[in-house]
């Protein structure tokens, strides 16, 4: 953005009296910012408070930030733009005729459409379109005027005169009353609603003979008084009073010129005055003096000004012209700007350092020529000359006279207007001409800083030095060190800033003077800058400083109270050059980037600038003066800031959302609904806006994303806020603003978006998915139980073959073994023994017989069959062995049912291959209990072992074989099932016997 600044230099009062210099601050918008086209024919500002701007390439939207264009509609000039109570906007383009505006959307629809292939020429255009306070649309089409009432559809055409083939365009105006007036190149018309007609009220067909006159009217506003004002072409400025139906015309300074647009508002200095748009430039006009001035910036370029309109919200004045749009902004409350007449002084000159007087007076040091005595009451100026002309340090009251401290000598004034004199006796002690600042103390002695000589003291009755320190002391204090200022305290100490060895204080009893880091108070604190350039008093008898990188606060005991510096504070500038304290504690300092306002209690810092208000941002001058007033020395001006206004009168910021972008694409939808984004869109930016059109720097955002982060996020100045590849789901967007003086925006702005997911990460598709899964393994499960049932049918069929088979194959091995025992008593010629063994072997393979149908027996009848198998075996065997049965006494034990001669084979095993084998006592025991739903059966004999126990080469025990064929079926039912072979060892490692542990299930048996 380009800032002009325009300076009018007039004379408006007599010799007597300087009046003030018209000046407005401009800012200028073109191309460059974004506008579609330089060439603007009109501005008006919707509901919410966006600016419209017609161009002529189209119409665009501006929030402070950015010119967003209508992309829908086609190109063609905007000659129009109103907005009616629903916030809707209308505009009438050239290439497409009247057309609404949804601002929620942004999107459009063609109301009245420009037709020229018809052959009625009364639809061929629509033009300068305005909405009233009753909401009918009116528009022109350049021989009659329409009405269109958008609730029933209904146009309504009227002929502003019976004469045929008259050209002519028409604007139209309400005033504050809501009369309704039609300003067009014939001539001023008021509507009667009553009666629904239109009225000539000047112009050829007006009523009022003294009003027939031919005139070109053009544009109208109301001024404060309700006074209509009228452009004219050729006829200069046209005021109307609707109290008495009179004309006034005002053609002095306007002649050869058509006058298009106006508003009043006033200048920088608060007064009242209308500004003018012609095609050649733009005036400004002064009613009540009559006076008009061409403001040169317009004028020399010749810029033609086609529309002003005035943001009252804001105080802005927008002006739209063929070269862009003017942005002047006229309302700054607590800001006074008083202008240097050209005829006081010659110009440029800078006012360095204000001075008070007792009579609320004020004398201003000058750059150059001497100083300026200045009635602030009536503005008024007289210069008082210096000797030479010098550059002015510092104005300071000595003996209510003012003395000015500068680069050629001490000068003391007399009357305004009168020259300044030089102070010569006082020069006498210094052989340099370069003074920066002096006091008078309250004991009436005058303390006088140079620049390279130091610091003396002298009597004012005897023009004489007074030595308060020695020449020591004197020369410490200026080795490689500038006094910069002086001030006496509240308690009479003298404080000597310097650069750059920073602040000092005058011991007087001690003839000294002191630094404050030599403190012990001070000890692990510092200035915030060692050069200083400002001493000022505050409250409760303190010190103020302002030097480079911050400003201080400093107890009148020299104890560093409060510190503000660059390095840690929000400062605009490292460069603080003056500062005063408020009535509330704040401390005001200027720097080159404005003036700061510094809260010690809560650290915020607030800001003044040219945006305010503001001549420039750099003031040299700087003084506070009574009643709250803080005066600002600038270039040609002085600044005068109500203080107690600038703290307190500050505007709540707003906040609004400009645009959505999905995508890179705006968005067209209501934004106070959700805003629903695809999966293959997560990409969304959000831009907002204060709409107050400050810069960039004026606001601050931040914001909230619930569903993603709890804590609120700063933007800074950033006024766009981006989000990509969030977690599919609902978020809810909080937007705040708040200004440079840290006021927020009561209700932040929220905006509700949410995230689809991708078809396969919704819930339906998860369902589905869910669903189908479930489906498949309840198939698969079915599938599998019958699956199983049919292969454990299977299994249990195969099992039972199987143990038949092994009890076919067992049956025949233990006769075997049996009848080889007999066989044995009868070739060792023992019959007795022998018969008697046959009646045991007789009734053990009748009971074998007898199981051998039954697949399964019980665990009892197992027993039974075992313990006569074992006692045929100790009578085979001479009784060479003992054996035991410890059989738990347990119904569920006893009747569990068991695939016959499980044990058989290794008991057969422990007497044959463990016990027989050993030397000395042999014993055998045979235990079960129920253990877990299942019987533990153990076989221990205390043979020889299994390593011992001689075998034949490729023996393989069948029952063992077939025993642990029968527990394979058994553990495909029950996994705990088991066989264990245990080989048992003595202390000294030897065998002595073997274990056999069965575990077998009950329940699946």
């Amino acid at each position: 953005m380009r800032y002009i600044r325009v300076f009018l230099l007039v004379w408006i009062a007599c010799w007597q009296t300087n009046a003030q210099i018209p000046t407005l601050t401009l800012e200028l918008l073109t191309t460059k910012e974004g506008l579609p086209s330089n060439d603007v024919w009109c501005l008006n500002k919707d509901k919410q408070g966006f600016l419209w701007v017609g161009t002529g390439r189209n119409i665009c939207r501006y929030d402070g930030y950015t010119f967003l264009r209508l992309d829908s509609l086609k190109l063609g000039y905007c000659s129009g733009i109103s907005s009616d109570s629903s916030g809707n906007v209308y505009a009438t383009i050239a290439t497409g005729g009247l057309c609404r505006i949804d601002p929620r959307t942004l999107t459009v629809e063609t109301v009245l459409r420009n037709n020229f292939d018809d052959s009625d020429p009364t639809n061929d255009t629509h033009d300068r379109v305005f909405v009233d306070s009753r909401q009918q649309i009116w528009m022109s089409d350049y021989t009659a005027v329409k009405r269109y009432d958008p609730s029933r559809k209904k146009l309504r055409r009227y002929a502003l005169t019976s004469a045929p083939n008259v050209h002519h365009d028409a604007t139209f105006f309400e005033d504050s009353k809501h009369r309704l007036w039609v300003i067009s190149e014939i001539g001023l018309y008021g509507y009667d609603r009553r009666n629904d007609q239109l009225t000539c009220l000047l112009g050829s067909e007006a009523r009022v003979p003294a009003n027939k006159k031919p005139v070109r009217l053009e544009k109208a506003f109301e001024d404060t008084r309700g006074n209509i004002w009228m452009g004219g072409y050729d006829s200069g400025l046209i005021r109307f009073s609707p109290a008495d139906s009179t004309f006034l015309f005002v053609t002095k300074g306007l002649q050869n010129q058509n006058v298009i647009c106006g508003q009043e508002t006033v200048d920088e200095n608060g007064r009242q005055v209308l500004l003018i748009g012609t095609e050649k430039g733009a005036s400004l006009y002064y009613p009540e003096q009559d006076k008009l001035y061409n403001l040169p910036e317009f004028y020399d370029k010749g810029i033609h000004v086609k529309d002003i309109y005035n943001d009252k919200d804001n105080g802005i004045l927008w002006i739209g012209t063929r070269e862009g749009i003017f942005k002047y902004r006229y309302r700054n409350p607590g800001i006074h700007t008083i202008n240097i007449p050209a005829s006081v002084v010659r110009l440029p000159v800078e006012i360095t350092s204000p001075l008070q007087m007792p009579d609320e007076s004020f004398w201003l040091g000058l750059s150059h020529s001497g100083a300026l005595a200045w009635q602030a009451a009536t503005n008024q100026f007289r210069l008082s000359p210096y000797p030479v002309n010098a550059y002015t340090y510092r104005l300071r009251l000595i003996q209510n006279r003012p003395v000015a401290f500068t680069d050629k000598g001490l000068f003391v004034g007399n009357s305004p207007g009168e020259p300044f004199s030089v102070l010569s006796k006082a020069e006498r002690l210094f052989r340099s001409t370069e003074f920066r600042d002096g006091l008078q103390d309250r004991k009436g002695r005058f303390w006088i800083a140079s620049l390279t000589e130091g610091l003396k003291v002298i009597d004012p009755k005897t023009n004489t030095e007074i030595k308060l320190w020695s020449a020591a002391v004197g020369q410490e204090l200026i080795n490689k060190n500038y006094i910069r200022t002086l001030i006496e305290a509240a308690d009479g100490k003298i404080w000597v800033a310097t650069c750059p060895n920073g602040l000092y204080f005058f011991d007087e009893p001690g003839g000294r003077f002191i630094n404050i880091h030599q403190l012990s108070v001070n000890r692990n604190k510092r200035l915030s800058g060692l050069c200083i350039n400002s001493l000022q008093l505050g409250s409760g008898g303190s010190v103020l400083v302002a030097s480079w990188g911050g400003v201080n606060k400093i107890s009148s005991t020299g104890q560093i109270l409060v510190s503000f510096d660059y390095q840690h504070d929000n400062l605009n500038d490292t460069y603080c050059s003056n500062i005063c304290e408020d009535n509330t504690g704040n401390l005001w300092f200027s720097s080159n980037e404005g003036i700061h306002i510094a809260n010690p209690q809560t650290r915020k810092i607030k800001y003044l600038s040219t945006i305010d208000g503001l001549y420039s941002n750099y003031p040299v001058g700087f003084l506070k003066a009574t009643n709250n007033q803080l005066i600002l020395g600038h270039i040609n001006t002085v600044n005068i800031l109500n203080m107690i206004t600038l703290n307190q009168a500050n505007a709540v910021p707003h906040i609004a959302i400009s645009s959505v972008e999905v995508k890179g694409k705006m968005i067209h939808q209501d934004l106070t609904r959700e805003i629903i984004i695809q999966p293959d869109e997560n990409s969304l930016t959000l831009n907002f806006s204060t709409l107050d059109f400050e810069p960039t720097s004026r606001n601050l955002f931040s914001y909230q994303l619930e569903g993603l982060e709890p804590n609120w996020v700063d933007l800074g100045t950033q006024h766009t806020v981006s989000f990509s590849n969030l977690p599919a789901k609902s978020y809810v967007l909080h937007v705040r603003s708040s200004n440079s003086f840290g006021i927020a925006s009561p209700k932040p702005l929220i905006i509700r978006f949410m995230i689809k997911p991708y078809f396969i990460n919704t819930w339906f598709f998860r369902t589905l998915v869910g669903l189908t899964i479930a489906g498949l393994i309840v198939g698969m499960m079915r599938w599998r139980v019958n699956t199983l049932d049919e292969r454990n049918r299977l299994d249990l069929q195969i099992t039972e073959w199987r143990l038949k088979a092994l009890q076919s194959q067992m049956n025949p091995h233990f006769l075997f073994n049996s009848l080889n025992s007999v066989q044995n008593y009868l070739l060792t010629n023992r019959g007795i023994e022998g018969a008697k063994y046959l009646s045991k072997f007789s009734k053990l393979v009748r009971r074998i017989m007898e199981n051998s149908n039954h697949p399964y027996l019980s665990f009892e009848q197992i027993i039974d069959t075992l313990r006569m198998y074992v006692e045929i075996e100790s009578f085979r065997f001479n009784h060479e062995f003992s054996y035991t049965f410890d059989i738990e006494e347990n119904e569920v034990l006893l009747e569990a049912q068991l695939p016959p001669m499980l044990l058989q084979p290794y008991v057969e095993n422990a007497i044959w291959h463990g016990l027989m084998p050993k030397e000395g006592e042999k014993k055998l025991t045979i235990t079960a209990r129920i253990q877990h739903k299942h019987i533990v059966c153990t076989i221990e004999d205390n043979g020889v072992g299994r390593t011992f126990a001689p075998r034949t080469e490729g023996h393989i025990s069948r029952g063992q074989e077939m025993t642990r064929g029968i527990f394979e079926s058994l553990r495909r039912k029950d996994s705990e099932a088991k066989i264990e072979l245990i080989d048992l060892f003595d202390a000294d490692n030897q065998p002595v016997g073997t274990r056999v542990n069965m575990v077998i299930p009950i329940e699946n048996v």
